[in-house]
């Protein structure tokens, strides 16, 4: 007997094998065939949560709007303005929207880092992004990595 972490992993990476962004809960509705309890959604979660940390796709925290015809649209009032994660391949989807990454591996640092710079030029060219974000600076995350881990250091 397989445990419900594993058939949601399977699940989730039989639509990946399909389709660049996959949502979590949608997939999750597919597979059950009606609303998922929070236990199945937390399962869901957390073998998304494994797929990302093995590099296999970036897990990602997306508007229905920016994940494509493929996006879970809650039903709920003003869902439509909440965030669901997804799994993604799709490297304009992370590139556009770096901020937005929940968990990836050091595979996909180069992506996100260029999205990180595309964003900072953004920023800084539009007067407008650059008032509401004064000292916004992007940094890549092999640098971050680096710098946490050495202030990890000292704070032991």
């Amino acid at each position: 007997m397989t445990s419900m972490t594993g058939t949601f992993r399977q699940a989730l990476q039989t639509a990946l094998a399909s389709r660049a962004t996959v949502s979590i809960r949608r997939t999750l509705i597919e597979v059950l065939a009606r609303e998922p309890s929070k236990a199945e959604i937390a399962a869901a979660n957390k073998a998304a949560r494994r797929i990302a940390e093995e590099g296999d796709a970036v897990l990602i925290s997306l508007l229905p709007n920016q994940a494509g015809p493929d996006a879970y649209v809650p039903t709920a009032r003003g869902s439509e303005r909440r965030a669901s994660n997804y799994l993604t391949v799709d490297k304009k989807i992370i590139k556009d929207l770096p901020c937005r990454v929940e968990l990836a591996t050091e595979k996909w640092d180069a992506v996100i880092d260029e999205g990180m710079r595309s964003t900072q030029q953004m920023i800084e060219s539009d007067p407008l992004p650059s008032r509401f974000l004064p000292g916004w600076k992007a940094e890549p995350r092999a640098e971050k990595r680096a710098r946490l881990m050495a202030e990890a250091a000292e704070a032991s």
